[in-house]
């Protein structure tokens, strides 16, 4: 394991009942300390585990991309690429940034960013957290952290992709400074909102703002092709809504 980057307390979700295959039971509803800190290759099997654990509780196989075990050791081979949140000596929650460079899945090549710039492009490649330990903010303190790894290694974009059907994670991640700049099927021809961040911040435009349902693919799609980012979103009784603007 790594260096420690944060110590603190988080909930465990009474409601999580884990299957025979979970290593450990984590139902319990009482308080825990947990450590936030960059992980070695020594992980490896733990990610792939908690990887497996998130798999089986979504209602949908589409919405959670699976990183094979070949790509984690590829990801290892940069320091602090990945950032693990420990409670009670299991593994609750990881992140993952991985450096494109010159790759055909670069996803500046989705977004136009110039051939040039593509070497300046990050991803932030994955992000889980263990249904037991979700609400305690893990997913955005893990962002901010890998997102300060980033500047500091003096990339000037990072990009990500969420499924529209995970709308607490672009929800947080739009609220990490991140922006929807692009939907369209990505993988195996899963739908993906593309996020865009630049160091520094895009400043908006809000003189026209467009809300429209998370659920219109079609309408989104034509929004983004007509210049507008996504910025914000809502949750309403139907679901989420994205609000589209302008940058300045």
């Amino acid at each position: 394991m790594g260096s420690l980057i944060e110590e603190g307390k988080i909930w465990r979700r009474p409601s999580w009942r884990g299957g025979e295959d979970d290593r450990n039971d984590m139902s319990s509803s009482k308080e825990t300390i947990s450590l936030m800190q960059f992980l070695d290759e020594k992980a490896v099997a733990d990610i792939l585990n908690l990887q497996a654990q998130v798999a089986r509780w979504l209602s949908d196989p589409k919405i959670f991309h699976l990183q094979s075990e070949a790509d984690l050791r590829d990801i290892f081979r940069l320091d602090r690429s990945v950032i693990g949140v420990m409670a009670d000596n299991v593994l609750a929650a990881y992140s993952i940034i991985r450096l494109p460079g010159d790759a055909a899945d670069n996803l500046g090549r989705d977004l136009n960013i110039p051939p040039e710039e593509l070497c300046n492009v990050a991803h932030l490649q994955a992000i889980a957290v263990h249904p037991a330990y979700r609400g305690n903010g893990l997913q955005r303190r893990m962002e901010r952290a890998h997102l300060g790894v980033i500047r500091d290694l003096g990339f000037k974009h990072v990009c990500s992709t969420i499924s529209p059907q995970n709308p607490v994670s672009l929800c947080n991640t739009l609220e990490c400074g991140f922006l929807v700049k692009g939907l369209r099927p990505k993988f195996e021809g899963w739908w993906r909102f593309i996020l865009h961040r630049s160091f520094p911040r895009e400043t908006m435009m809000r003189s026209e703002t467009i809300r429209i349902s998370g659920s219109d693919i079609a309408g989104q799609v034509d929004l983004l092709s007509r210049g507008f980012v996504g910025f914000k979103m809502a949750f309403v009784p139907q679901g989420f809504d994205v609000f589209y603007g302008r940058l300045s």
